[in-house]
């Protein structure tokens, strides 16, 4: 019986596909939301070492990836408080104090605190005032972390160093910036923030309003966190060994900005980002799961690889649109719709949703199928093995076998 080909390692056969040429079969590489295991309790993992091993053994693709320090300026003092259900913090820099101030609801996740960058803060219904209102605060945003020492940067390096001998020996794909790791817990890591920290900073309605009221202040928001970016990626690319480098675009999407307004606010900075990039050899990786459609031929202008979270469904992408538009330039990876189709679809919803995906969006190379954006945690497995054995079958793989076999 014919069987799926593995001639390449997990690393090689996603930069073939990234690069358009033809892998040994379509990769298959899921996001996993908080689901410390790959088919049941007994198979946890504790770290990203162990979920590598386990993924690959089972015949999946995966990455591993490492992200530098992000520091506060010694000179910054921070504050917080509580009182009742109100939650305040405060930075204390010599260009000014910021301060947020949010309702904690029983939905909240963070305890006491409230993180800089977290999607819990952009609902106005919670955020009584956002860190950044308007050009006073401007000053004191942008002195608010420090370039990393060189002791720091010798450490990060050393742990760089870890992930690559790791990723060397397994065949995997180092990725910075794509584990979907929580942002909202900087101090820890940082990644590729972009117009997404728009909305932690200031709510997604008022950044929308002001880049119309006042398109000066949005600019001069944006190029503090380009700076930012730019410091992440310099990092990242001085430590070597990096083979894509993702940026987070979810709130940069074509549901929120027209195509006139992305272009101003967003095209030329994540070019420069691409540009940099690519003079370390490495690939570049946009994210965006929804309103992909109006900005199809921005991602091909500004030089992007890789397309995640092409989603027919709840993002509404024509994949043969995107396909007939990306062909040849930008490798698509998704394709299939994970909170509604893998969750709650039946068998053959899913079979079909597979099949359809791989025939469309390989055609002509470029592709790598996943579930967007993540494999939740309440999502049946048996629906998980039901996209797996389709996935196999669509590659040619296997007939009535099992992915657990």
């Amino acid at each position: 019986m014919m069987r799926m080909k593995y001639e390449l390692s997990s690393r090689d056969r996603l930069l073939q596909a990234i690069n358009h040429s033809e892998p040994d079969h379509v990769p298959l590489y899921l996001k996993w939301w908080h689901r410390p295991y790959l088919t049941n309790m007994d198979d946890r993992w504790q770290n990203q070492f162990e979920r590598a091993e386990k993924v690959l053994s089972h015949g999946l693709d995966d990455a591993i990836g490492f992200e530098p320090p992000l520091f506060f300026s010694d000179d910054v003092e921070i504050k917080s408080w509580r009182e009742g259900s109100m939650l305040s913090k405060e930075y204390r820099t010599p260009k000014g104090t910021l301060r947020q101030v949010v309702h904690k609801t029983e939905d909240w996740p963070h305890g006491d605190d409230i993180p800089i960058f977290s999607d819990h803060v952009i609902p106005r219904s919670r955020s009584v005032k956002y860190l950044i209102e308007n050009e006073n605060d401007l000053e004191a945003l942008a002195c608010l972390f420090r370039e990393p020492k060189e002791k720091e940067i010798r450490s990060f390096h050393e742990n760089a160093d870890v992930m690559k001998r790791f990723a060397e020996k397994k065949g995997v794909l180092i990725e910075c910036g794509g584990d979907f790791v929580d942002y909202s817990a900087w101090g820890d890591a940082m990644g590729l923030l972009g117009g997404d920290a728009l909305s932690w900073l200031c709510g997604l309605d008022k950044a929308m309003i002001a880049a119309f009221r006042n398109p000066d202040f949005i600019q001069q928001l944006l190029e503090i966190v380009f700076e930012w970016d730019m410091r992440y990626l310099r990092l990242v690319l001085e430590a070597g060994g990096v083979d894509v480098v993702v940026h987070r675009g979810w709130y940069e999407n074509g549901e929120f900005w027209s195509p006139k307004m992305y272009q101003i606010l967003f095209v030329s900075r994540i070019r420069k980002l691409v540009e940099m990039t690519h003079k370390s050899n490495a690939k570049f990786c946009y994210i965006m799961s929804t309103g992909i459609m109006p900005l199809l031929e921005y991602f091909k202008d500004m030089g992007i690889d890789v397309l995640f979270g092409v989603d027919p469904v709840q993002g509404r992408a024509d994949l043969n649109k995107v396909k007939k538009t990306l062909v040849g330039s930008v490798c698509l990876w998704g394709g299939l719709n994970s909170a509604v189709t893998l969750k709650y679809g039946r068998r053959e919803e899913i079979e079909k949703a597979v099949s359809d995906t791989v025939q469309i969006l390989n055609s002509g190379g470029g592709f790598i199928l996943s579930a967007v954006d993540q494999i939740f945690e309440d999502t049946p497995w048996q629906n998980v093995e039901i996209m797996i054995n389709a996935w196999r079958h669509a590659c040619g793989g296997i007939a009535g076998g099992s992915f657990r076999n």
